[in-house]
């Protein structure tokens, strides 16, 4: 991992690439995007955002993940050259999960890109290479619109404690379904018996979230910590 300066010695600002989801505008137009507080944050806590898009010429809003075609070489080459100009990933939160999100998380771990999982993201980090399954939450405990919804118990061996300092934290929750298990990610964070946070203790920035960070960026005092650390780390890493 090197650091990247600019000509007069300061670090430069690093990017942020979000990986894009489908959604459908007001005017029933199907598009790619991300969600303004995603872009806040980052600029917020010192970096540059980009939007990765995904490759395949399909329509993501109306496609079913299960039948969709496989990534192509030359489409997962699209998505390289897209993650190669970042210095850090967020997997959103969304309601749909494709192969190239999978793909995206294994060649960050593989390349210790720092990654930030939130939601539907984290869901992605502990299902990408194997045959997990997600299953739904029974009550509403977890799916509420309100800004502080559960009390998540954090472990105090985990990188995330060392980031946030505190053993319980309250968070907002807008998920109905959870994670079986972390697939090869540690636990950090659980309610109950849902994981509500998941890591890799030994890379430099490789957590996964099920509350929404970006939500409270610039008011809650866990949020900002979590993206300060992550953008941090995302400055010393560098592509040679």
């Amino acid at each position: 991992m090197n650091i990247r300066h600019t000509k007069n010695g300061d670090k430069m600002k690093p990017i942020i690439g979000i990986i894009g989801i489908a959604d459908c505008s007001i005017n029933n137009k199907n598009i790619i995007c991300i969600f303004e507080n995603y872009r806040k944050a980052i600029i917020k806590y010192g970096g540059i955002p980009i939007v990765i898009l995904p490759p395949q010429l399909i329509d993501y809003y109306e496609a079913i993940p299960k039948e969709t075609t496989k990534l192509s070489t030359k489409e997962k080459e699209i998505l390289i050259n897209q993650i190669n100009l970042c210095n850090g990933i967020i997997i959103p939160g969304g309601s749909k999960r494709f192969e190239h999100h999978n793909f995206i998380c294994d060649y960050c771990n593989k390349k210790q890109i720092p990654i930030l999982g939130i939601c539907m993201g984290m869901q992605v980090m502990c299902n990408y290479n194997n045959d997990n399954k997600n299953k739904k939450i029974e009550t509403n405990f977890h799916n509420s619109q309100k800004n502080y919804k559960h009390l998540v118990n954090i472990d105090e061996n985990s990188k995330l404690f060392t980031i946030l300092k505190e053993k319980q934290i309250l968070v907002n929750s807008f998920h109905s379904y959870q994670v079986e298990n972390s697939g090869s990610y540690k636990i950090a964070a659980t309610c109950e018996k849902v994981i509500e946070a998941v890591e890799k203790k030994q890379d430099p920035f490789n957590i996964g979230v099920q509350w929404h960070p970006e939500k409270n960026y610039d008011k809650d005092l866990n949020s900002k910590r979590l993206f300060t650390y992550f953008i941090n780390c995302a400055k010393l890493y560098y592509h040679e």
